[in-house]
C-alpha cells in the first residue's frame, strides 16, 4: 500500500510495509545505542564502588566467609579487591614462582608465599609481587625469609577457576608454575588453602615490586559502540528521507 503526500514542492512517498521495517530498524539501533550507554553507566558505578571499597579500613580476614572454594560469581565479586588485614607467619620453606610475569618491561616471576593464619590451621597464599630472576643458570631468584609473627594488609584477588592440572617445575622449593592455581597449590602444600590470594600493600612486610594492574573499569568501548549504533540509525533515517522524498531533486533545482 502506497501513499503520496504533497507539502508545497516537497513530495513524500510512503510505502507502509517499508515504513514499518524502517521504523523497527531505527528503533532497534537507537535502543542498542542507549543500552551501551546504560552499560557504560553501570561500569562507572562499579568503578565508584571499587574506589569506595579501597578507601574503607582493612577488614580482618577472619571475618570473611565462605572460607573454602571454589567460589561462585557472587561470592567472588563480594571479596575481590577487598582491603583486608591478617596476622600470622610466613611459611618460608614453601613458595611458588609464577613464570612469565613482567614489571617495567623486564621478565621475572610473581612470588607467592603461603601464610599461616594465626589461631587456625588455615593457609593463605600471599602474592608478594614481582621478583627478578637470579643470576644462576636456572634463573632461580633469591627469596629472603621473614621470621616471626607478621601483620599483613592488602587487597584480595580471586583467581579465575581453572580446568585440568597445572604442571610445575622443580624438585625443591620454590616450585615454578605457569599460572596461578589455588587447587594445585593446596595439593602441593598438602594443606587446605583459602580461596583468595592476598596482594600485599606497599607497606606490608615481605612485599616486592607491586606489578599487578590497577583495578579500573573502562567505558571507552561502550561509548564507541553507542556512537556506532546512533550513527547507523542516523544513516537509516537519512537514506530513507532521500529515497522517500524529492529532497535531492529540490536541492538540485536550487543549486542550478
Amino acid at each position: 500500500m502506497r501513499t503520496q503526500l504533497q507539502l508545497g514542492r516537497l513530495q513524500i512517498r510512503i510505502h507502509w510495509g517499508i515504513a514499518l521495517c524502517v521504523t523497527l530498524t531505527f528503533a532497534l539501533l537507537v535502543n542498542l545505542g542507549f543500552w551501551q550507554l546504560g552499560r557504560a553507566e553501570e561500569k562507572r558505578a562499579q568503578q565508584r564502588e571499587l574506589q569506595a571499597r579501597e578507601a574503607l579500613p582493612a577488614v580482618p580476614l577472619v571475618q570473611l566467609a565462605p572460607r573454602a572454594g571454589p567460589l561462585d560469581a557472587a561470592q567472588a565479586s563480594a571479596v575481590d579487591n577487598l582491603r583486608v588485614s591478617v596476622t600470622g607467619r610466613y611459611w618460608n620453606e614453601a613458595s611458588f614462582l609464577v613464570a612469565f610475569q613482567f614489571f617495567q618491561g623486564a621478565p621475572g616471576f610473581e612470588l607467592l608465599t603461603p601464610f599461616l593464619v594465626a589461631g587456625s590451621e588455615e593457609v593463605l597464599l600471599v602474592s608478594r609481587g614481582w621478583i627478578a630472576p637470579g643470576p644462576g643458570a636456572d634463573g632461580m631468584p633469591l627469596i629472603v625469609a621473614l621470621e616471626g609473627e607478621q601483620t599483613l594488609t592488602g587487597q584480595l584477588h580471586v583467581p579465575p577457576a581453572l580446568t585440568g592440572t597445572t604442571p610445575f617445575e622443580g624438585e625443591a622449593w620454590p616450585l615454578r608454575l605457569r599460572r596461578l592455581d589455588l587447587a594445585r597449590a593446596a595439593e602441593l602444600l598438602e594443606r587446605p588453602v583459602l580461596p583468595w590470594v592476598l596482594r600485599l600493600s606497599a607497606d606490608s612486610p615481605g612485599v616486592h615490586a607491586r606489578h599487578w594492574p590497577a583495578v579500573t573499569v573502562s567505558t571507552r568501548s561502550n561509548i564507541q559502540y553507542a556512537l556506532q549504533w546512533f550513527g547507523m540509525a542516523l544513516v537509516v533515517l537519512l537514506v530513507t528521507l532521500a529515497l522517500a522524498t524529492n529532497l535531492l531533486q529540490l536541492r538540485g533545482v536550487r543549486d542550478t
